[in-house]
């Protein structure tokens, strides 16, 4: 009889969560619909959310050195405003006329690729190139020359315009700081109000939630800006020595790129490499060779220690989420891949052990790997500080 009860006991446990993840699932559907048609009113506060999981941290060692948190806020926007003025004064003029003379002349550099291409053909006759490889070079030719004239007309547009896109950014920028103050001044008062809106028997259950959502999102955004920022100043350097023309602006490109895994060093590298060939042919390997070396230094030394404990995934988890996200949503969801796939493998890990009663996650796992003692310690004692 008892175990006719543990039976089922267990099959209404089952049926409770199946039923359950097919009412997160309606619900992921219609609230993804309804984001798409109002997404552009979203965008001021898809900015703030970024703005306040990158300055959480600041906020929070300032109020421990004893500043109040709606001044320690102003500080940390104070400090922003500052580089923002610096960069517009003395960076954005001459890296906006890079980035136009750069637009401009890229596409003409790959003719020329294309066109040494096709003398290497002629002159080694013997060797058999495929014929998709010609017919991939052609395309990627017109299609890079399609982009790139317009994204050049484009960045003229938006750049030499007081209206239409420019204001829309500037506006949305506007508002998102502002929401992002009121986020960060007011974020412990919030996090408390949702947690109670559980419920009794579910605040420890949100708590958890929250917290590793907002973990995952706030060490993977402030890793990444890390990453994308030394690497941008990697490249640039390495480039200004080599003497690659636009380095500025291959330097920043680098950096951007490299949000997206894989893909974005090698769209980097190709680049970098057809602008330094018309220096000299000899350059073009030395502008690969800086582009492997920064993304080979922040791998090394930057990565491990900024990202690896907020966003701990096996390569082949990295691997499978890239995929998926590209497939979902091409570019964008390769960018948004890893963060998903680490929040979701932190739920999953969560609700698992809750609902087993037994321990999934391991210091030595590999598709499930939790943190050493001393980091988790760590970690708690920096949560319970902020």
């Amino acid at each position: 009889m008892a175990d006719r009860a543990a039976s089922l006991e267990r099959w209404r446990r089952a049926l409770t969560v199946s039923w359950a993840l097919v009412g997160m699932l309606v619900l992921a559907a219609a609230a993804t619909f309804a984001l798409v048609r109002i997404s552009s009113a979203l965008v001021p506060f898809g900015l703030a959310l970024i703005i306040v999981f990158l300055l959480r941290s600041p906020v929070a060692m300032l109020e421990r050195r004893g500043l109040k948190r709606g001044l320690a806020v102003a500080v940390c926007y104070v400090a922003i405003l500052g580089a923002l003025v610096v960069a517009g004064l003395f960076i954005v003029p001459p890296l906006v006329d890079q980035v136009r003379q750069f637009l401009d002349a890229f596409p003409r550099y790959y003719d020329k690729v294309l066109h040494l291409w096709e003398q290497l053909q002629q002159q080694y006759s013997a060797v058999a190139w495929p014929a998709w490889l010609d017919q991939a070079l052609v395309g990627i030719r017109d299609e890079l020359a399609k982009q790139l004239a317009a994204w050049s007309t484009n960045l003229a547009k938006e750049i030499f315009s007081v209206g239409g896109g420019a204001l829309t950014f500037l506006l949305n920028g506007f508002l998102a700081l502002v929401v992002a103050f009121w986020l960060l001044k007011d974020m412990e008062v919030i996090k408390r109000e949702f947690v109670m809106l559980a419920g009794p028997k579910r605040r420890e259950e949100a708590s958890v939630v929250m917290g590793k959502v907002s973990t995952v999102l706030s060490g993977y955004l402030r890793g990444q800006a890390i990453v994308s920022a030394v690497t941008a100043v990697i490249v640039t350097i390495g480039f200004t020595i080599l003497g690659v023309p636009y380095a500025l602006v291959l330097g920043l490109l680098a950096g951007a790129l490299n949000v997206v895994p894989w893909f974005g060093p090698l769209v980097a590298e190709i680049i970098s490499a057809i602008a330094a060939a018309f220096v000299s042919p000899w350059l073009a390997p030395g502008a690969v060779l800086v582009v492997m070396g920064a993304q080979q230094i922040t791998d090394m030394f930057i990565t491990p220690r900024v990202m690896s404990e907020q966003v701990d995934l096996h390569p082949v988890l990295v691997i499978f989420s890239l995929l998926t996200g590209a497939a979902l949503a091409g570019i964008v969801g390769m960018v948004l891949a890893i963060p998903v796939a680490a929040i979701a493998k932190g739920l999953f890990v969560y609700y698992f052990e809750k609902w087993t009663e037994s321990r999934l996650a391991t210091e030595n796992g590999a598709l499930f790997r939790s943190a050493a003692p001393c980091e988790a310690d760590d970690r708690s004692a920096t949560d319970e500080e902020r």
